[in-house]
């Protein structure tokens, strides 16, 4: 049975409540390859510290997937923003096939953060934030579909804050 997903898109420990873990630094999954993230299908959550300073780069050091700049305007990156949400992205690893687990969802996104032209442009507005490597990525595996917990998340958090999460691609649906 799934934990209930009531008011975990608040704070860190209301997602460890919720079952999430890892909570690792964007700088730590560089330097260990993701290699702590489970091979399994689940959710996964991307947190940044409230107290840290807020700020936006005007270019955006994340890849070049078929020649596409990912850099979001500065205007669309302030109207994007959650004023008091800890929650920048959901994004799932619905399991079907290696790429589509965890561990590599996970390591794509990073690795496309970091430049490489990787096919993970979902959460792209997170590379534009000041202190992009202090983000932690936090995962919850679990063993059936993931799509209706990251969907409960979504539909929390849309509920709580009037909106989506700042990195959603959308501003709607939950990404693979």
């Amino acid at each position: 049975m799934e934990t209930p997903v009531q008011a975990v898109t608040v704070t860190r420990a209301s997602l460890e409540a919720a079952g999430f873990v890892g909570f690792s630094a964007v700088a730590t999954l560089q330097l260990d390859r993701c290699e702590r993230v489970p091979i399994e299908r689940g959710v996964y959550v991307v947190v940044r510290d409230p107290s840290h300073p807020l700020g936006f780069r005007e270019k955006s050091p994340a890849g070049f997937y078929r020649g596409v700049d990912p850099t979001l305007s500065l205007e669309t990156l302030t109207d994007r923003w959650v004023q008091g949400a800890s929650l920048m992205y959901i994004g799932i690893a619905p399991g079907s096939g290696v790429r589509a687990l965890l561990q590599q969802c996970i390591k794509r996104t990073v690795r496309f953060g970091g430049g490489a032209a990787i096919a993970h442009p979902g959460g792209a507005a997170l590379w534009q934030l000041e202190g992009s490597t202090q983000l932690r990525f936090a995962w919850k595996v679990v063993d059936e579909d993931p799509r209706p917990l990251a969907a409960m998340l979504l539909a929390e958090f849309v509920a709580r804050h009037g909106r989506a999460p700042f990195a959603q691609d959308d501003q709607e649906a939950v990404d693979e």
